[in-house]
C-alpha cells in the first residue's frame, strides 16, 4: 500500500524566515461566533516564507518566473534523499564518493543535513550551512535530468557567507538551471521516496513562492 506524507511545513506566525524576518499574519476577517455567516481569514506573508521555491528571477532579472513552467513539470518520478552531516556556517560541497551514491536519473534531490532540528531556534537562520557555488555544476553534470534541489535548511545561502551565497544562487538558478526548494520538512521521511509532487502557490510572475510538497513513500 502506498503512503503519502507532506514534505512542507504549514505556515504560521512562528515560521522562521531568512535573516530573522517575521511578518506572517493570519487574522480573522469574519467569524460565525461574532454573528457573521462564515469564517474567513486574511493572509499576509513574504513570498519566501516556509517551505518555498526560488525561481531563476529571484537572482537573475530576466530569469524564469512562477508562470513559466507547465503543470507536468511538477511531478517527479525519480526523487532521491541524501543524508549528510554538516556544521554551522558550513559551505556544503559533497565529495565525489558521495556524489556517486546519487542515481544519475534523479530529478528531485533532497538534502537532509539534520539542521532542521534548530528550526525553532535563532541558530536556524543565523548560522545555517549553505551550498558552495561549485556544487551546482557537480550535481547537474552527474544528474542531467535534475530539476530541483531541496534542503532542510532555511536557505541555499549561509547567512554568515552571504556574498558566496549570492554566487551559489546564480550558479544553481542560472548556469545549471536548477530550481531551489528551501526549508523542506524531512522529519517523517525515513526511506527513499518513490515519487514527489511539488505544487507552487499559483501566483503569477513571482520570483518565488511557498510550495506544497507531497511524497509517496
Amino acid at each position: 500500500m502506498s503512503k503519502y506524507i507532506y514534505l512542507s511545513y504549514f505556515l504560521d506566525d512562528k515560521t522562521p524566515i531568512y535573516g530573522g524576518d517575521r511578518g506572517i499574519s493570519i487574522t480573522e476577517n469574519s467569524s460565525i461566533k461574532m454573528g457573521d455567516t462564515a469564517n474567513t481569514k486574511l493572509l499576509s506573508f513574504h513570498n519566501h516564507s516556509g517551505t518555498h521555491i526560488d525561481f531563476p528571477n529571484h537572482f537573475i532579472d530576466n530569469g524564469k518566473k512562477s508562470d513559466d513552467y507547465e503543470a507536468g513539470f511538477w511531478i517527479f518520478e525519480d526523487p532521491h534523499l541524501i543524508n549528510i552531516n554538516v556544521s554551522e556556517n558550513e559551505l556544503i560541497n559533497i565529495s565525489k564518493k558521495t556524489l556517486n551514491t546519487i542515481p544519475i536519473n534523479t530529478d528531485f534531490l533532497i538534502f537532509n543535513t539534520g539542521f532542521h532540528i534548530y528550526r525553532n531556534d535563532e541558530k536556524f537562520w543565523k548560522y545555517n550551512p549553505g551550498f558552495a557555488p561549485e556544487m551546482a555544476k557537480k550535481l547537474k553534470d552527474h544528474c542531467p535530468n535534475l530539476k530541483i534541489i531541496a534542503m532542510d535548511t532555511i536557505s541555499l545561502t549561509s547567512f554568515q557567507n552571504r556574498e558566496i551565497g549570492r554566487v551559489s544562487h546564480k550558479n544553481f538558478l542560472g548556469k545549471s538551471d536548477l530550481l531551489i526548494v528551501e526549508d523542506i520538512d524531512v522529519r517523517f521521511l525515513k526511506t527513499q521516496p518513490k515519487k514527489v509532487m511539488c505544487f507552487p502557490l499559483l501566483v503569477k510572475s513571482v520570483d518565488g513562492c511557498p510550495v506544497t510538497i507531497i511524497a509517496q513513500v
